[in-house]
């Protein structure tokens, strides 16, 4: 069995976009829809929704937990109720088109077993291929490079500068892909120990099984994969990056809801990745990664 775990956050028509492609898809498949505490009521309406569907689950958090905790109570409870070979997370602006998408992931683990695996992701926003987000991982310099570099950009004059960057689909994708050729990111190439893209990843049953909460807790939103990505190269946990599958990201569907300003919604992922990064600091100093930055 495959179990799909599906953060929700206010979009409900996203959401059930999601499910219908899941349910449309090859081999034994179970959907648990995480709502995150949507103040517009769509959780409610997705339990009553599916309440006389057998293969899915919806849980009301009590709270908005962000993308770690919310997850990892998806996660938690597919560990304590399924006997589920893969975990896949997705948000619910991702698209499988996929039919065997759940039979591939299978066929991978068989002739490449993974602990962590992630497939392509293309944004509809830009076009540009999203995972895997870098080829190496964070140590503690470039974590502390990085969060002076957030720091700078809350600056008044740069963020208004950003958040015309992230509104035009045409600047962004020119943006990004400047910075993935100077990282030499092939997409279409697969490789191990990579950082993938959080907007779709898949856990193995060998990994969860001492792992079912794998997100680290004390982040809200960002940067969550590359602290996965450094637990995962402290304990010698194989991270899969792996080209044959893919999905569509739509993203910014919850956060435009939330956000109607794009100012305002810059404003937030520094506030989160400041929190993250720092988060992601002290794990790596609290593990003695001090001495291997």
């Amino acid at each position: 069995m495959t179990a799909f775990v599906i953060l929700h956050y206010r979009a409900a028509e996203m959401t059930r976009t999601c499910v219908e492609r899941i349910q449309a898809l090859d081999g034994d498949n179970y959907i648990v829809i995480v709502d995150n505490a949507s103040p517009n009521g769509t959780g409610e309406l997705l339990a009553e929704k599916y309440a006389g569907e057998d293969n899915i689950t919806v849980l009301l958090n009590q709270e908005n937990a962000g993308f770690a905790r919310g997850n990892n109570l998806g996660i938690r409870w597919v560990c304590e109720h399924l006997e589920a070979d893969y975990v896949v997370v997705l948000n619910n602006d991702v698209e499988i088109l996929q039919k065997d998408f759940a039979v591939r992931i299978g066929e991978i683990y068989e002739e490449n077993p993974f602990d962590v695996l992630g497939p392509d992701i293309v944004s509809v926003f830009s076009g540009i291929h999203q995972s895997p987000k870098s080829l190496h991982g964070c140590t503690l310099e470039s974590v502390r490079k990085k969060r002076a570099n957030v720091k700078r950009s809350s600056n008044p004059i740069l963020l208004l500068l950003s958040s015309g960057e992230k509104n035009s689909p045409a600047i962004w994708r020119r943006k990004q892909r400047r910075e993935r050729a100077k990282q030499q990111i092939d997409s279409s190439v697969s490789a191990e120990g990579v950082v993938l893209h959080g907007s779709c990843v898949i856990f193995a049953k060998r990994y969860l099984d001492t792992h079912p909460e794998p997100f680290y807790p004390k982040t809200y939103m960002y940067y969550e994969m590359e602290i996965l990505e450094w637990m995962c190269r402290r304990e010698g946990s194989v991270i899969r990056y792996d080209s044959s599958i893919s999905v569509l990201h739509y993203q910014y569907v919850a956060s435009k809801q939330e956000f109607k300003s794009i100012v305002r919604r810059s404003k937030f992922v520094i506030e989160c990745l400041l929190e993250s990064l720092t988060a992601a600091e002290e794990l790596i100093l609290q593990t003695g990664g001090e001495e291997q930055a």
